[in-house]
């Protein structure tokens, strides 16, 4: 039964908390269907129900919990917030002409002066709370998704590669599930087939890309494509 996710949350919920949460449970759901299709059938009628009642809604909201639950962890060992770290006078993201350029402006349109490069060495935790009510103000100006297209799409890759990434030991174990269920059938006298072994590797690659490329530097770029369009945002 094919069910349209968008009669049920945004574009935003969708793709940034929903989609982790749905590749978590992918694993299983597929272990089920090929080892227990009666079941499996028998599921999928609870599936639009589920979307009735709000059980998306519900699985949206626990993924994207797992990632909030990480990412003072994230910022803490990136060094900072990417949104506020671009405007460090010593953070090499931007060329110096462009970034003193943008601490004008934002320094004239929100009423906060900018620190110079001597304040942010002296003083680095308060010049990060001017460039933090600087990308808050930004993320404030920058609400309209069809005017700020671009800032709204690196939003949604960084929700989704963060809550991806607080829920990988999960899609690993969901995996781990899926490989048990293929086969329980073995097990029980039945035979291994193609699809038993195609699924089976499948859930190897599964896992694979989940230990070894869901990493909190594979969220980092992401974080930084976002932080660099934001702050480009004021030439819009």
């Amino acid at each position: 039964m094919m069910i349209d996710l968008s009669k049920f949350t945004d574009s935003y919920e969708r793709k940034a908390r929903l989609y982790p949460a749905l590749i978590c449970l992918f694993p299983i759901m597929t272990g089920v269907s090929i080892s227990y299709p009666k079941v499996f059938s028998t599921l999928s009628g609870f599936v639009a129900i589920a979307a009735a009642v709000g059980l998306l809604q519900l699985l949206s909201h626990l993924a994207r919990d797992r990632g909030k639950s990480i990412e003072s962890e994230l910022f803490k060992k990136w060094g900072g917030m990417p949104s506020v770290t671009i405007f460090r006078h010593r953070d090499n993201r931007l060329p110096s002409p462009a970034k003193l350029k943008y601490h004008e402006v934002l320094s004239k349109i929100s009423k906060i002066k900018s620190p110079s490069k001597e304040d942010e060495l002296q003083k680095p935790t308060k010049a990060d709370e001017i460039y933090l009510s600087w990308s808050d103000y930004l993320r404030g100006k920058t609400r309209d998704q069809k005017k700020y297209n671009l800032v709204f799409k690196e939003n949604i890759n960084y929700g989704f590669r963060r809550n991806l990434l607080g829920i990988k030991w999960f899609c690993i174990l969901s995996s781990i599930i899926a490989t048990a269920l293929l086969f329980i059938p073995v097990y029980n006298g039945g035979e291994v087939t193609n699809i038993i072994i195609t699924a089976t590797i499948f859930y190897m690659v599964y896992s694979f890309v989940f230990l070894f490329v869901v990493n909190p530097s594979w969220v980092k770029v992401v974080a930084e494509a976002y932080g660099k369009q934001l702050i480009e945002a004021i030439n819009a």
